[in-house]
């Protein structure tokens, strides 16, 4: 038996090898992912020492500092990206060209992030590849290395200064700050949900694919995530109601929608929720990627929040 990546105990056999390591490189700390961005926060802090500055933070400025190179390809790399040993013994990362910028920026810090771990030179190349067939331990290992891009994309210090001025959160608040960052509508979401810790709410992701959800759509929830103020959860397979702005989003193709007070049944039991909703852009050659991401508050969220200014 080992420790597992959340810190309790587990079937060795269910831990990515680089997990492994990682815990065993600092026995005292117990959970990986704070491991992870303690390291990613570590380099940002060795970055600013030297002159690196944002936002938006640059991620090729950022891995020039440690001696990596980047560069865009057009060959198959399997997924958005991989780090390598290049011909001339440097590790390169390549990414994907095509993509959106703010997906490419995010794709060289999460490459980044895999020489984090101890042992990276071992299994190179690392992809950014999301497969839906990857087994459990690999799928736990690309999300530590996602919490480290997150560190670096966002470094917390500014995004928590830049989030505490905001007077409400909103789906305005989120495209303020991908604007400001330069990075996708998901990565800005998952980032204020780590930092905020003032107000309660859920990120729920909606997909237009059918396959084996109940219900008659046309949004199915793909996904959701919450901060630990929320009080309930929003499950996978679920189908809002036809009047949600959810749907309203999808069907008329609005960048943002208003927040709505709706009732959404869960388990069978109602339950009332402030919701916003906003299209998410078309991720080439991914027709699985939602279409619509929601955020949902209590129902008694008020329009403005206090500001600490």
């Amino acid at each position: 038996m080992s420790t597992s990546a959340n810190g309790g105990r587990g079937d060795s056999a269910l831990i990515h090898k680089s997990i492994e390591a990682l815990l065993a490189a600092y026995p005292g700390e117990g959970k990986a992912n704070n491991i992870i961005r303690r390291l990613a926060r570590e380099k940002v802090a060795y970055a600013k020492e030297h002159l690196w500055s944002g936002p938006p933070f640059c991620p090729k400025e950022f891995t020039s500092l440690f001696g990596y190179k980047c560069q865009e390809v057009s060959h198959d790399i399997v997924g958005d990206g991989r780090i390598l040993l290049g011909r001339d013994g440097r590790f390169k990362i390549e990414y994907r060209d095509g993509h959106l910028p703010e997906r490419q920026r995010f794709t060289i810090f999460h490459e980044f992030a895999h020489t984090l771990f101890p042992d990276f030179p071992q299994y190179l190349p690392q992809y950014y590849a999301s497969q839906k067939n990857n087994p459990d331990p690999v799928k736990e290992f690309e999300r530590l290395c996602d919490f480290g891009a997150s560190e670096m994309l966002f470094p917390l210090e500014e995004f928590t200064s830049d989030l505490t001025k905001l007077k409400h959160l909103g789906i305005e608040a989120v495209h303020q700050l991908r604007e400001r960052y330069k990075a996708s509508i998901e990565a800005t979401i998952y980032r204020i949900m780590f930092v905020e810790s003032a107000v309660g709410f859920a990120s729920v992701f909606l997909t237009d694919q059918r396959g084996t959800n109940a219900g008659y759509g046309p949004l199915w929830v793909k996904y959701s995530n919450k901060n630990a103020l929320f009080n309930g959860y929003v499950p996978s397979g679920i189908t809002p109601p036809s009047s949600s702005v959810t749907v309203q989003c999808f069907r008329k193709n609005l960048a943002t929608t208003d927040a709505v007070k709706e009732t959404w049944w869960i388990n069978g039991k109602p339950r009332s929720w402030l919701v916003q909703a906003a299209r998410l852009p078309t991720i080439s050659g991914d027709a699985n990627y939602p279409k619509v991401v929601a955020l949902v508050f209590p129902a008694s969220y008020a329009k403005t929040r206090e500001t600490g200014e």
